[in-house]
């Protein structure tokens, strides 16, 4: 072979090298660019299905609140007891299903925190419930409250903490760079 035809071949081998370099760094390129919007969507049904559950579990737990004050509070009503009781519990189907959608999104983490979350609130309420229970079959609310008022008011502070715990692993997932959590509530 003369020296043209080497030089031939080998512009054409170069070619067929920089032709094939050039495929996979488009397909690489591609596939990056496919995964960052992937992950891109992902994050957005998260951010979406958290908002949505957070919107949904502070509803209820402001619903059991205003209920346990209800309760408490000196001009007592057992119809206004009632009507907050009924607004809990009407809340409930809503509360499941924005759990359920974050028990899909996930990860395992976040997802038991808002069912925790959704048991505090559940916990607090119910025991409000039983209480109003007690009070209509003649129960001294006042005697029931000097009793039992620790333990509602423990649920409380439990449901907060579920809560906290849910919305810190939520920002977690989101923003995984961001360090600082506030370390004090203001209510």
């Amino acid at each position: 072979m003369d020296s043209t035809t080497l030089l031939g071949l080998a512009g054409i081998g170069g070619t067929l090298l920089g032709g094939v370099v050039g495929a996979a760094g488009t397909l690489g390129s591609a596939r990056i660019t496919s995964r960052a919007q992937t992950n891109t969507e992902e994050q957005k049904a998260r951010r979406q299905a958290y908002s949505a559950c957070a919107t949904a579990l502070l509803a209820r737990r402001d619903a059991a609140a205003a209920l346990l004050d209800v309760f408490k509070g000196d001009d007592f009503d057992q119809a206004a007891v009632q009507a907050r009781l009924q607004e809990v519990d009407e809340q409930r189907d809503a509360v499941a299903r924005a759990v359920g959608a974050v028990a899909i999104e996930g990860p395992y983490d976040v997802a038991h925190d808002a069912e925790f979350a959704a048991k505090a609130i559940e916990l607090l309420s119910g025991r409000i419930r039983d209480w109003a229970a007690e009070v209509a079959g003649g129960r001294d609310r006042d005697g029931l409250l000097q009793s039992q008022l620790q333990f509602a008011l423990q649920d409380q502070g439990d449901m907060e903490r579920m809560l906290d715990n849910f919305t810190a692993g939520c920002r977690k997932v989101l923003r995984p760079t961001e360090r600082d959590r506030p370390t004090w509530r203001t209510i």
